[in-house]
């Protein structure tokens, strides 16, 4: 296993635990009592997610989306045991920021590609020189 796969794993799954403690807390971490700034939170946790494999091991997002989209259901079906409220729309909020990171990740790719076939067609002598 390489230096990088190890990091991916280790990174997601600490951040994995990280948002686990923080659904599961029987009482809200950060009191938020504005019902979108809890979908917030979960947009932006599971983006967060998703950020290791995104930066170091973009192929993984095509297995690591629909994983992360059943453990955060998963969070929510056992909220309710943990003395707090589970909630479809927060697991609909969940599975955005884990599309958001995914689609932009791929978007990047995309233009990167473009970018790197675009100046191989282009000859030596008609590229602009950096400097001037």
């Amino acid at each position: 296993m390489s230096r990088t796969t190890i990091l991916t794993v280790c990174l997601t799954m600490i951040l994995a635990l990280g948002i686990a403690a923080l659904a599961l807390a029987p009482t809200p971490i950060l009191l938020d009592d504005r019902w979108m700034g809890g979908l917030l939170e979960h947009v932006l946790s599971f983006a967060l997610l998703m950020v290791p494999a995104a930066l170091l091991r973009p192929a993984w997002l095509i297995w690591l989306w629909p994983t992360a989209a059943v453990y955060a259901g998963g969070l929510e079906l056992l909220q309710p045991q943990f003395g707090r409220n589970g909630a479809p729309l927060h697991w609909v909020s969940s599975c955005f920021g884990l599309t958001l990171i995914t689609l932009s990740t791929w978007l990047v790719q995309g233009v990167m590609e473009l970018s790197r076939a675009m100046h191989a067609d282009t000859p030596e002598d008609s590229r602009p020189e950096d400097g001037i």
